[in-house]
């Protein structure tokens, strides 16, 4: 098992995997099951939505700002803030505890004294954060897609999963910030602060950039804005945002490759 890091891994993290996917099971019921009482007074509700400033309804509804359909409200309780909030945070902490935490653990030199080699390790490691994640977005997925239909609001499958493809990349980016960060100092409260620091500073970019016609042309700088911003939900994929985002990933990984060959483990 010390030889095959992979397996570790995906060992080491599933009961925290499981723990988190029983959480997004509950709060998707829990919200999709009050949706038919909600949609008896959407009118009013889309009345008042209405009245809100333009930019406002665009920054935290999405351009169409429909609070009463389907996929307005699945945008508007879910995907728009919350399951951004729930990939960064599961990412960041997968990222923490891959290589950081093992140093601290007092494991990491351990597992480099079995042959494994350094670039073979962060790689399995890496590749064990992807499928975990991956994990946690297909739970989502399906999560919604029986919420949805046992409350009669079916959404599809089709594009349930192109949106929380997006939102499982945007995870993936953020977490190999905190990948990198921890990788290189091998310092877990590092990484978590770096990771955690960029996902608020990009969220507040690409908010603050649908409200500031002065920040809207930085918005590119966003991963939220590759993501599907506010409406994740109802958007087609789009193959430059996917890019960037796996690009991002990518080049983190490169990043941690070549700091953590680098650097002496503490024993």
């Amino acid at each position: 098992m010390l030889r095959n890091v992979f397996c570790k891994s995906l060992r080491d993290q599933t009961r925290p995997l499981v723990m988190w996917v029983l959480g997004v099971a509950f709060y998707v019921a829990l919200l999709l099951s009050i949706y038919p009482s909600i949609r008896h007074s959407a009118g009013q509700l889309q009345g008042y939505i209405s009245s809100l400033p333009a930019a406002v309804r665009a920054a935290f509804l999405g351009p169409g700002g429909d609070f009463s359909s389907p996929v307005g409200y699945v945008n508007t309780e879910l995907l728009s803030w919350l399951a951004p909030v729930v990939f960064i945070a599961f990412a960041v902490s997968i990222a923490a505890r891959s290589v950081a935490g093992e140093e601290e653990d007092g494991t990491l030199s351990l597992l480099l004294a079995h042959t494994v080699g350094r670039r073979r390790l962060v790689l399995h490691k890496y590749a064990a954060m992807i499928v975990i994640v991956t994990i946690l977005g297909l739970a989502f997925w399906l999560a919604l897609l029986v919420a949805t239909a046992i409350a009669g609001t079916p959404v599809g499958a089709g594009t349930l999963a192109e949106a929380l493809l997006r939102l499982t990349l945007l995870g993936l980016a953020v977490g190999s910030v905190t990948f990198a960060v921890s990788g290189a100092c091998g310092r877990r409260q590092a990484g978590i602060a770096a990771g955690a620091g960029v996902g608020v500073a990009m969220y507040l970019l690409n908010t603050l950039a649908q409200m500031n016609a002065d920040i809207r042309p930085f918005r590119f700088l966003s991963l939220f804005h590759y993501s599907g911003g506010a409406a994740p939900l109802g958007q087609d994929l789009d193959a430059v945002g996917l890019a960037v985002l796996l690009g991002v990933s990518a080049a983190l990984l490169l990043v941690t490759l070549v700091l953590f060959e680098r650097r002496d483990i503490r024993v």
